[in-house]
């Protein structure tokens, strides 16, 4: 009984902690533009084709791209409130990935027949998991093919409306079971797997919009005029979970574990959103739709309990990867890709840190071509990347491992590699704690 209530304090803390976010996004829009400016934003945002890149912010302006993600926010809350929904740290990180790419791609309309077709497959098969109803809500990722459809010339006797319904409807029913049967494939290393889920269905999409529909997929530039309102709304919003979580700790000591543990998930998402600032700031980046949507999407699913290094390495082969190869690491396209990198880090874990470098590097390489694939059509580009990279690294480690004397070898040197690297992050881990240990002692004498 005692165990049953902790849970459902937990469950309420993390929807109050979401429903909050909603809320203020929802009305710092009203601060931001005045309501005619709102409205005529949330037309030009409903009308746009919304593939990658699409920045609301930049089509529309800073006021509308809040409210259009607030709303988003808001109504997937209810939905999973409606099904009854016990959120944890998994819906904080797909509410905020949702949230995050509501600034570029994803909106109200366009992600409406997706998520009906979703409801529908659940609703045909009798299944209640609610994890299958939170991917649902992620798989508004091919939203932008709804955009694309309907914001085109007819070119049928039929509405391309009413295409695009149809074409939304069919891809919310059918990517549940093709996630489900990706997903096994992958080993559920690839931490953003519906993000490669959809990126097959994008390639179909993107041959039968060019090829049948006869639309013409362009690119779109990016906005940097809105650069401060963008910083001071992640400033607000990393700062005030973390003081809060701060103020309780302070006071009450003697709070049970489920709420301290949800307290330092969300203190942990304050302080990876600051990272991911940090590393914007410093490589002096301007903030933009699709910045903000990377990094509210990183810090996201920080609390999904991926830990620091095993995201550090990844980064650490993107980067090296754009030193080297493409000269670009000081640009929104090269932070996108580091920041997303961390759909590596359930590899990393399990294979070790020199591999999460070199599966890093791969990732970028692929990242960059397979956007050409799905014209932009598969928001979350970089999740379709490192399920090819994990298929192919499993593929040649296969491979390598038919031969048994190289299997053995191979073995050997990989169980070395691991323990230099445990001994390694120990060292540092005893050095860091010495370091902040020898810090607090200053500032207490």
């Amino acid at each position: 009984m005692k165990k049953t209530k902790q849970a459902l304090h937990s469950t309420n803390i993390i929807f109050i902690f979401l429903l909050s976010y909603g809320l203020a996004i929802t009305f710092a829009a009203f601060f931001l533009a005045s309501p005619q400016e709102l409205i005529s934003g949330m037309q030009r945002i409903i009308s746009s084709p919304s593939n990658l890149i699409t920045d609301y912010v930049h089509i529309a302006g800073v006021g509308a791209a809040f409210l259009n993600s607030g709303l988003l926010t808001l109504s997937s809350l209810f939905l999973l409130r409606k099904h009854k929904h016990h959120f944890c740290s998994l819906t904080v990180s797909m509410i905020m990935m949702l949230s995050g790419f509501s600034f570029f791609g994803k909106n109200i309309v366009n992600s409406a027949p997706i998520i009906l077709g979703c409801l529908l497959y659940l609703r045909i098969h009798h299944s209640g998991r609610q994890d299958l109803l939170v991917m649902g809500l992620l798989s508004t990722c091919l939203s932008p093919i709804v955009s694309t459809i309907y914001s085109a010339p007819d070119h049928f006797f039929i509405s391309n409306i009413i295409l695009a319904f149809l074409a939304g409807l069919i891809i919310g029913y059918a990517i549940l079971p093709i996630f489900e049967f990706l997903k096994v494939h992958t080993k559920e290393l690839n931490l953003y797997n519906m993000g490669f889920s959809a990126g097959f269905i994008g390639v179909i999409g993107n041959l039968t919009t060019r090829n049948v529909l006869a639309i013409k997929i362009v690119p779109h530039a990016l906005s940097f005029e809105h650069h401060h309102a963008l910083l001071y709304f992640l400033l607000v919003l990393f700062t005030v979970p973390f003081l809060i979580f701060q103020s309780i700790c302070r006071r009450n000591m003697d709070q049970s574990k489920h709420l301290l543990l949800d307290l330092k998930k969300i203190a942990r998402f304050s302080l990876y959103g600051y990272l991911a600032m940090a590393f914007t700031l410093v490589l002096n980046v301007p903030l933009s739709g699709i910045l903000v949507g990377a990094i509210l999407t990183f810090a996201g699913f920080s609390m999904y309990n991926f830990k620091f290094r095993y995201f550090f390495f990844p980064a650490l082969g993107v980067f090296l990867t754009a030193m080297f190869f493409y000269q670009d690491v000081a640009t929104t396209n090269n932070i996108v890709i580091i920041l997303f990198s961390s759909t590596l880090s359930p590899m990393t874990r399990k294979y070790g840190l020199l591999t999460g470098t070199l599966a890093g590097g791969i990732f970028s390489l692929i990242t960059r071509n397979t956007q050409y694939l799905t014209a932009g059509i598969n928001l979350y580009n970089c999740g379709f990347a490192g399920g090819i990279t994990v298929l192919l690294m499993d593929f040649i480690r296969v491979q390598f491992y038919k031969h048994v004397k190289i299997k053995t070898l191979f073995q050997a040197w990989h169980i070395r590699i691991l323990s230099v690297e445990k001994r390694l992050v120990e060292k540092f881990q005893t050095f860091s704690q010495a370091f902040i240990f020898k810090i607090t002692t200053i500032r207490d004498d």
